[in-house]
């Protein structure tokens, strides 16, 4: 479905009208204003970037905006020369900024709201920008006074989930009141406040779920405090990239099982609702039905509503999880059955009237879904009509098919059009329906199921239904583990009668695949890049550069070397700022920055400064604070030229 097409000037002037453009083209679609915000200002963005990094610069710009199923595609080409730099500044876009002052927080922004980028040279060159209308990697709110810390914290966790930045206890409440976060990790230090305020000013707001708290400190001794106020776990500096991954997914996991344990009651009042369930037999067809939820939720639905000559499946697949997604799902059952009374419409009128119903109530933007409406007629015929979902597979003694059941989004737009799909299933065919969950990379895409769900479902040829439904599943269950990222539902359909013929569906010419029991070995991680040794300096230095060995890992190369530039420059200037406090006999002034420093100096390895900077924090006699602080840059440079000649030798 093509959303939006344009041509205009390569000007920065007209990339912000296309930016207007495609938000008004948006906002006459059934689109959440914050998916569609994220993904108009990152298109900007890049096209901003292919303007003005060009080389030579292009004379015009084409935009393209295309949704397949629950996948919007936005494809710009540009008639210049190559942006021939593309691929490294946005592999270093961060949100914490960047040295060369041009791949940065906006780049980085757009990385973070957008699923994959990539840039062919031409020409024309080409930039593909893929997004899936339904976000489940989570969000992570880093909040950090200390600069360095803060872009460290964030390298380490871009690669696994969307983050955001805070800088203060202000930024991090307003970006909290605007945006639904999944983990808050937060310094207990923020200044001259404590983080423990940001839980405190989150813990009445009744508009969103409790979030979880990781809290990173210095100090041992603010533990039992902090843990009152309701922080879930702590992290102790300087932060090991392991520990920090470990601790993140685990609170992450805590809050799913206690949102469930607390949830679970009005979750067992709804499932009753909306729980997918399917008799063995529907006219002249034998089915087979099996599913999964992922956290408390149940956004996919499963309905069958008798009608005069045919028997009505409805699958529907509510985005999002836990107690929205099941919200969503009960929501669309009670329009399915109301839609159902009355006068009998076929599989594509009845699409059409239930996505104006959706697109003309407000309180849906939540509850954006694909849908697929299967009729199962008394003579063996089948209907399918569909709003965005994956393809129904017809499996037979020659391969697999996809029926080519196309449509928007359920309430993405007025007056939505769908076309019906009409198939009977031979003798030795089945049917197979499936949700996105199964394959979220493939099937979102409203495209065919995935081979190697197909090669599972024929290995099983000779086995009936019930059986081939349940090897598939066990074989689902091992590919996406025990927590599965989204909801999943697998219905097989087959024609009674070719099944009574044969006591069970005929062998069926099956492609040459693996055994059900052997799926393919999951990939490996690639090994670890080898690293040059930690030669550690002197004694008398107190370097401690395993964890700075970890971090280099995690991080990779290119990053860690930014990451060490800054944080040599971050410790030069704060060496020099304390001398002269010092110099000035200034001993309050050194008590706000003192955490900070110590957190960032334990970080980068200068253990035996980190600690000298943490009794200056904790000294209450400013004569003796004054005298830690002078041994602190006294002690500090040495350990810090330590470190550079560490860096400068690879390390």
């Amino acid at each position: 479905m093509k959303l939006f097409e344009a041509r205009r000037p390569a000007t920065l002037e007209d990339v912000s009208w296309l930016r207007k453009a495609l938000r008004r083209q948006f906002a006459q679609l059934r689109l959440g204003a914050d998916v569609a915000d994220e993904i108009v200002l990152a298109v900007a963005e890049l096209a901003a970037n292919l303007v003005t990094h060009a080389d030579p610069p292009p004379r015009e710009l084409a935009l393209e905006a295309v949704l397949d199923g629950i996948v919007l595609t936005i494809t710009i080409e540009d008639d210049g020369g190559p942006f021939s730099e593309f691929d490294a500044r946005w592999a270093r876009a961060s949100l914490a900024g960047a040295a060369d002052g041009m791949s940065g927080r906006g780049l980085a922004l757009a990385r973070r709201a957008l699923d994959r980028v990539t840039y062919v040279q031409g020409p024309p060159n080409r930039l593909t920008i893929r997004r899936l209308l339904a976000r489940r990697r989570p969000l992570i709110l880093v909040v950090e006074d200390e600069e360095v810390l803060l872009e460290t914290y964030l390298g380490l966790l871009e690669p696994h989930y969307r983050v955001l930045a805070a800088a203060n206890l202000k930024d991090a409440l307003e970006v909290a009141a605007a945006t639904t976060v999944d983990l808050i990790l937060t310094d207990f230090h923020l200044g001259s406040e404590p983080g423990t305020a940001l839980v405190q000013a989150l813990e009445d707001d009744s508009e969103r779920p409790p979030i979880p708290f990781v809290m990173i400190t210095g100090d041992p001794s603010v533990r039992v405090r902090a843990l009152e106020l309701g922080v879930d776990t702590f992290l102790t500096k300087p932060v090991q990239p392991a520990a920090l991954l470990e601790t993140v997914a685990l609170a992450l996991v805590r809050s799913t099982r206690q949102r469930a344990r607390l949830l679970r009651y009005f979750g067992a009042a709804l499932e009753n609702l909306v729980r997918p369930a399917l008799p063995e037999r529907l006219g002249p067809f034998n089915l087979a039905l099996r599913y999964e939820t992922a956290d408390i939720g149940g956004g996919d639905l499963v309905v069958h509503l008798p009608r005069a000559g045919a028997e009505r499946i409805v699958l529907v697949d509510v985005m999002g999880h836990g107690i929205n997604a099941k919200a969503g799902a009960v929501a669309q059952a009670a329009m399915i059955r109301a839609l159902d009374v009355g006068e009998q419409l076929g599989p594509s009128q009845y699409l059409t009237r239930w996505s104006n119903l959706i697109f003309s109530e407000p309180g849906f933007d939540a509850a954006m879904a694909t849908a697929l409406v299967v009729d199962l007629w008394e003579d063996g015929a089948i209907e399918i009509a569909s709003a965005g979902h994956p393809y129904p597979m017809v499996l037979s003694r020659a391969g697999a098919r996809a029926v080519a059941a196309d449509g928007p989004l359920l309430g993405f737009a007025q007056d939505a059009r769908y076309e019906s799909v009409n198939l009977r299933l031979e003798w030795g065919e089945r049917l197979l329906l499936a949700t996105d969950g199964l394959d979220p990379t493939e099937l979102a895409s409203g495209g065919p199921c995935p081979d190697w769900l197909i090669a599972e479902v024929h290995a099983r040829s000779r086995q009936p239904l019930a059986k081939v439904v349940a090897g598939v599943s066990t074989q689902i269950a091992a590919r996406l583990g025990p927590d599965p990222e989204d909801d999943w539902v697998l219905i097989l359909i087959e024609g009674m009668s070719a099944a009574e013929k044969a006591g069970g569906l005929p062998a069926m010419a099956v492609p040459a695949s693996p055994e059900p029991s052997s799926m393919p070995e999951p990939a490996r991680p690639a090994p670890a890049p080898d690293l040059p040794p930690v030669n550690s300096p002197a004694p008398e230095t107190k370097l401690d550069l395993s964890g700075v060995g970890a971090l280099r890992q995690a991080v990779g190369e290119d990053s860690f070397r930014r990451l060490a530039g800054r944080f040599v420059e971050n410790a030069t200037h704060r060496f020099a700022e304390w001398e002269e406090l010092v110099a000035q006999g200034d001993a309050q002034a050194l008590i706000p920055s003192a955490h900070a420093f110590a957190g960032v100096l334990g970080q980068f390895g200068l253990a035996g400064t980190a600690a000298l900077a943490r009794q200056v924090e904790h000294e209450e006699d400013p004569a003796a604070r004054l005298r830690l602080a002078g041994e602190v840059a006294t002690q500090g440079r040495p350990e810090l030229e330590a470190f550079k000649v560490w860096l400068e030798a690879g390390g």
